[in-house]
């Protein structure tokens, strides 16, 4: 009989090595104003390159959650790993993905109004929507790349056949009531979640891109000084399987760098307001 009382089996497997199988969708990097996106990024992750990178993809079969769509700009930092930006989720599983990835890693995770993904033959288009606005339009012609040079970033994680390993950086803290009302941040820590990925799949091809914004979402702050290249990809597995603390970082200095991705506007303004009927 189910019940609020969770079993011990249950509470012992709570998101056990999450893994995000049977991925596939456009992943794409373009150059951007390097003092802009260098701003963007918390101490003591150093910026490697002016570069944003993304994806649009379908998560096939995560094993936390039902198949959802998933979007992320991200920028490469120290050790030539990635610190993401942004993450919208939408589709049946969208919520689950939000919770497993936001409160369980740290995640700059949240929901998308609409996120679509098209391939037909050689080409593939993906937009992302967000209260009115298309912050996302992305299209993939496979063939040459913008600038090939961009590949050598990604050769180690894109090796058809061979598991490869990398580091994603994140920020976790902890959230304290006071006894006048005000919320104050603590024990804010950098964190970098490891994972093995499979890619099966990499077709290489011509990247063309938009940015819009809105007030929660300023992807347009992250300006397409030049498109360098897409690819279509697939991964057959990518599983988050350990998690280290590396840093207690300033709260004051960090947060206001992690709010945007991870909530909207009403949190900390009284006179937002959305209506959807």
């Amino acid at each position: 009989m189910v019940s609020f009382i969770a079993s011990d089996q249950d509470v012992k497997n709570f998101l056990t090595a999450p893994s995000m199988n049977d991925q596939e969708g456009i992943g794409f990097a373009y150059a951007t104003d390097e003092a802009v996106l260098k701003a963007l990024i918390p101490a003591p992750l150093k910026l490697m390159a002016p570069v944003v990178c993304g994806y649009v993809v379908h998560m096939g079969k995560p094993t936390f959650s039902a198949p959802y769509l998933e979007e992320s700009l991200f920028a490469l930092v120290s050790y030539k790993d990635k610190y993401p930006i942004n993450l919208l989720l939408h589709g049946p599983g969208a919520e689950s993905g939000v919770i497993a990835g936001r409160e369980g890693a740290g995640i700059p995770k949240k929901l998308a109004d609409d996120i679509e993904l098209r391939r037909n033959d050689n080409s593939a288009t993906a937009t992302v929507e967000r209260h009115g606005k298309t912050l996302l339009n992305v299209s993939w012609t496979a063939g040459e790349l913008n600038d090939p040079s961009i590949m050598k970033q990604f050769a180690g994680q894109l090796a058809l056949g061979k598991e490869a390993e990398m580091n994603s950086f994140f920020y976790k803290y902890d959230i304290d009531q006071h006894e006048d009302g005000t919320n104050h941040f603590s024990n804010v820590q950098l964190v970098a979640t490891q994972l093995r990925s499979l890619a099966d799949q990499v077709e290489p091809g011509n990247l063309s891109i938009q940015l819009e914004s809105t007030d929660d979402d300023p992807f347009g702050e992250l300006k397409v000084l030049k498109p360098l290249g897409a690819a279509w990809f697939h991964f057959d597995t990518s599983v988050m399987f350990n998690t280290l603390k590396l840093d207690e970082v300033d709260a004051a200095t960090t947060m206001p760098k992690l709010l945007t991705g991870r909530y909207d506007r009403s949190f900390f303004n009284p006179k937002a307001a959305t209506y959807i009927i």
